[in-house]
């Protein structure tokens, strides 16, 4: 929902992330038996057999730091390749990837989770937008994350990507979970969730992500409701409507972004209810009164976002500002 720009997050503004995510990767990531760090394994692997066969167009540097589109030419080019393999060279593939691209609860808890959670302060979930994913500090300069890493493509499905650093978007554990996102593939088709007319969904850490400019909440009243009179929360519907295109159709099923801010009609109820006490004339007399301006106590009264506010910063923000346009506040 909200678009990740790294940069935007950083502890240190002159930080080289992606080097150092790669640099910490490899000195954290020894295997045993032989004691080799990921990068050796992978250079290891591809000299010969059928990782070679797979693999050969790709370092594993090139796999872990790929961008977005990076990412959607490796994903179908690798399957391509396996899909040559016979049943039981694929299995034993499986296993090498599996080994070599090892997110196990160990390595993400002790390697992947504290790279982030030290050099990035992010905010509000990235898919959502509903929860904070603050860290806190827990020991003297010791901080402890709220967010989960999640893998935007599968890693069960897509298993060499588990590493990838722009495979990884830390966001609020419901997001993340079998409830809402779980293993669903964002990639392409997943008949868990019917089809869509773009089956590859956008990542928030991709370039053309612009889900805040072409999908709005919309707000919808019952006939009942006259001059913005609301009885209750269950007079009014507030759906997110894409303009003009389908391209995040897939997205919101996925994160079950309708269903989840249902819970949350009360925050539009109470803007509405602002509105029908609030009207113009009102807000001109207060002006008068106060000789505060007409801008500032219509900011104040109704919690009104600056034009340029970052929408990361804060839960509920792009609610509270595409509904303020619906009823004309901004």
């Amino acid at each position: 929902m909200i678009k990740l720009n790294y940069s935007n997050y950083l502890v240190d503004e002159n930080f080289n992330f992606l080097e150092k995510y790669y640099t910490n990767l490899n000195k954290n990531s020894k295997f045993a038996k032989p004691n080799e760090s990921v990068e050796q394994r992978y250079a290891r692997y591809l000299k010969s057999g059928t990782f070679k066969d797979v693999f050969k167009k790709y370092t594993l540097k090139k796999i872990v730091l790929a961008d977005y589109n990076t990412l959607n030419i490796i994903i179908p080019d690798i399957e391509k390749e396996i899909t040559k393999l016979t049943e039981k060279k694929k299995k034993n593939l499986k296993e090498k990837i599996k080994n070599l691209f090892n997110y196990s609860d160990k390595f993400q808890s002790t390697t992947l989770t504290p790279f982030f959670t030290d050099n990035f302060c992010f905010r509000t979930c990235f898919y959502c937008n509903k929860d904070f994913i603050t860290n806190f500090e827990r020991d003297k300069e010791k901080f402890v994350s709220t967010f989960q890493l999640d893998h935007f493509y599968d890693k069960n499905t897509y298993p060499f990507l588990a590493l990838s650093f722009y495979n990884l978007i830390p966001s609020f554990p419901t997001c993340n979970s079998s409830k809402v996102k779980g293993s669903k593939n964002t990639f392409k088709h997943d008949p868990q969730i019917g089809k869509f007319n773009n089956e590859t969904c956008l990542s928030p850490n991709n370039n053309n992500f612009n889900f805040e400019n072409k999908v709005k909440f919309k707000l919808y009243l019952d006939k009942s409701c006259k001059n913005l009179h609301i009885k209750n929360k269950e007079n009014i519907d507030i759906p997110l409507k894409e303009n003009y295109s389908n391209q995040y159709d897939k997205y919101i099923e996925i994160f079950k972004l309708n269903e989840r801010y249902k819970a949350h009609k009360n925050i539009v109820v109470d803007m509405i209810s602002k509105a029908e006490l609030y009207p113009e004339s009102r807000l001109k007399e207060l002006e008068s009164l106060t000789g505060i301006p007409f801008q500032q106590i219509k900011k104040d009264i109704f919690s009104l976002l600056d034009e340029n506010t970052d929408l990361s910063k804060q839960p509920f923000s792009k609610l509270i500002k595409d509904i303020s346009e619906e009823l004309k506040l901004l």
